[in-house]
C-alpha cells in the first residue's frame, strides 16, 4: 500500500506567517527561538525527572541545569539573559550579606592590619615580651563575654559540657556536689542570666564556640581587640580610669557583674579589662613571643595549659592590662569566654 502524501512542508515566510510574523522579522524570530530553548530544555528535563527514580534525579536535574549555563553562556543566547544572571547575582549576594548580618548580630569588626602587639622592654612580665609588629587578618568578636544564660541553655540543648556547678553528678555541683567551691555564688547563678559564664574549661568554650560556628579568638586576635587601637597599658589610658571600664577587686564586691555593663572600649566591645578572665584559642609559653610568627599567630603547637586573658573581678588593676597574660588548664569561678570569626570564614561559608 502507498504511504500517504506527505504534508508539503512550509516555507520560512509562511511559518513566520503562521505565527504572526512579517517574512522580514527574522531577528524577532530567531530572538524568540533562542529564548525558548532553554524552557524546551527545562520541560524536558521535568518529564524525564517525573518518570524517572529518586537515584536518577539529581543527576536529570544537574544535567538541566548544565544544558541552561551553556546556553545562556553561549554566543547565541538571547541579550536578557545578561539582565537576568545579574539580577541573579546581585540576590546571591544580598541573601549572603544577610547571613553574615545575622551570624555576627552581637559582634564587633576589627580590621586587619599592622599592631603592636606586647610590652616594651622595662614594662609588664617577661612573657609579654618582646612587643612585635603583628599582621593580623581581619575578624569578628563578641560585644561582650558569653552569659551564664546563654551557656547554659547550649550545655541542656546538647546534654553535655556543662559548667563544673551544673555538671550531673559532678563534685563542683552547687546542690549535689561534695566541694562547696561554687555554692556561694548560687544565688548569682539562679538570678544573673546576663552575667559572665564561668567554671567552664577550655574545651567547653571551644565546644559553644564551634556550635555557634564561630570560634575562639587567638591570643594575638584577643590582644589587638583589647587595645582598640592604644599602646597603652589600657585602652582607656590610665588605671585611674578603670572603675569605670572594668569590674575588678575594687569595684565588684567579689562577684562577676552583668556583661556590658561597664564602659565600651573604642571598639566597642565591653569587660575586654576585668570581670572574668577569658579562654583564648593559644596553648600558654612562657617564651613563645620570641618565636611567633609576624603573620596571624597561633600560639606554640605544644604546652600543657591554655592562655587566659584581661583579669577579672577577683584581681587587681594590673591584672586587667591589655597586654597581661597567663596560662591555666582549670576551670575557675573567674574565667568565661567569647568568641571570634574570621572574616574570610565568615565570606565563604555564606557564598560571597
Amino acid at each position: 500500500m502507498d504511504a500517504p502524501p506527505r504534508r508539503p512542508g512550509l516555507a520560512n515566510g509562511a511559518l513566520k506567517r503562521r505565527r504572526g510574523l512579517s517574512p522580514g522579522g527574522s531577528k524577532y524570530y530567531n530572538t524568540l527561538m533562542r529564548t525558548t530553548l532553554s524552557g524546551l530544555i527545562l520541560r524536558s528535563s521535568l518529564l524525564l525527572l517525573a518518570a524517572a527514580p529518586l537515584a536518577a534525579q539529581v543527576s536529570i536535574l544537574k544535567s538541566a541545569d548544565s544544558e541552561l549555563l551553556n546556553y545562556i553562556r553561549g554566543e547565541n543566547a538571547d541579550p536578557a539573559c545578561g539582565v537576568c544572571l545579574g539580577a541573579a547575582r546581585r540576590h546571591s549576594e544580598e541573601k549572603a550579606r544577610e547571613r553574615i548580618a545575622k551570624k555576627t548580630a552581637g559582634m564587633a569588626f576589627i580590621a586587619g592590619g599592622p599592631r603592636r602587639l606586647g610590652s616594651p622592654d622595662g614594662v609588664g612580665d617577661p612573657d609579654e615580651r618582646p612587643a612585635a609588629e603583628i599582621n593580623l587578618s581581619a575578624f569578628y568578636l563578641d560585644r561582650t563575654e558569653v552569659t551564664i544564660a546563654e551557656y547554659t541553655a547550649f550545655a541542656r540543648a546538647t546534654g553535655g559540657n556543662y559548667p563544673e556547678w551544673l555538671r550531673p553528678e559532678g563534685k563542683f555541683n552547687i546542690l549535689t556536689g561534695s566541694d562547696k567551691y561554687y555554692r556561694r555564688l548560687t544565688p548569682l547563678i539562679n538570678t544573673c542570666g546576663s552575667c559572665p559564664v564561668f567554671g567552664v574549661t577550655w574545651e567547653n568554650a571551644q565546644a559553644y564556640c564551634r556550635a555557634k560556628k564561630k570560634r575562639l579568638p587567638t591570643e594575638a586576635e584577643w590582644e589587638a581587640a583589647a587595645r582598640a587601637g592604644s599602646d597603652e597599658a589600657y585602652s582607656f589610658g590610665a588605671a585611674a580610669a578603670a572603675e569605670a571600664y572594668a569590674w575588678v577587686e575594687t569595684n565588684a564586691g567579689e562577684t562577676p557583674h552583668p556583661v556590658g555593663t561597664r564602659k565600651p572600649n573604642a571598639y566597642g566591645l565591653s569587660d575586654m579589662h576585668g570581670n572574668v578572665w577569658e579562654w583564648v584559642a593559644d596553648l600558654y609559653g612562657k617564651t613563645c613571643y620570641a618565636e611567633r610568627r609576624t603573620r596571624d599567630p597561633q600560639g606554640p603547637e605544644k604546652g600543657q595549659e591554655h592562655v587566659i586573658r584581661g583579669g577579672s573581678w577577683a584581681g587587681d588593676i594590673y591584672e586587667a592590662r591589655s597586654a597581661n597574660r597567663a596560662g591555666t588548664k582549670r576551670a575557675n569561678d573567674d574565667i568565661g569566654f567569647r568568641c571570634a570569626v574570621s572574616e574570610t570564614e565568615l565570606t565563604k561559608e555564606s557564598g560571597l
